[in-house]
């Protein structure tokens, strides 16, 4: 079967059990949390994590157990907290900047808003490696504007044009 499609479907089921529980926000959290643990490859983690979680995400976890689909967890984790956020309205919002610039980061928040964007999960990194400027990324959207591309986009073109004038030559 489908990776994909497993955890997709288990997804869903647990969309509509947290529901069902009215606990599908803080299930979203755990969600999140769980990967974390999963991600880190520590056990004490791991252990620290499903000692903490709701009765809803315990029953889900001990369902997808049962079933053998542990192997399909972080998929389904995943693909949970895009169906919450797709359903809450919520979009994810990168900015990743050569400097910290939280006006920057409030300009461009503004912005997504008066576009129409309700409810934004906006995040910010920095990354010196851009030099300069700064890239946004809005769900599967990105927009880069750091030197580092600008850089890059030129040295392409230049390379280009030194082969063609190398061909003709």
């Amino acid at each position: 079967m489908d990776t994909g499609l497993i955890a997709s479907r288990y997804a869903h089921a647990l969309l509509l059990f947290a529901h069902e529980q009215h606990t599908e926000t803080r299930v979203y959290e755990e969600a999140a949390a769980l990967k974390r643990a999963m991600m880190s490859g520590q056990e004490k983690d791991m252990t620290a994590c499903v000692a903490q979680l709701s009765e809803t995400m315990q029953r889900f976890l001990a369902l997808v157990i049962r079933n053998k689909r542990v192997p399909y967890l972080s998929a389904i984790l995943y693909d949970y907290r895009v169906l919450y956020r797709k359903e809450k309205g919520i979009t994810r919002a990168w900015l990743t900047t050569a400097a910290e610039d939280p006006e920057l980061a409030g300009k461009l928040e503004t912005l997504m808003q008066l576009q129409g964007f309700t409810e934004i999960d906006f995040r910010t990194e920095v990354n010196p490696d851009l030099i300069g400027g700064f890239v946004l990324q809005v769900e599967d959207k990105r927009l880069d504007a750091s030197i580092a591309s600008q850089l890059q986009t030129i040295r392409k073109e230049w390379e280009e044009k030194n082969r063609k004038n190398r061909k003709n030559g």
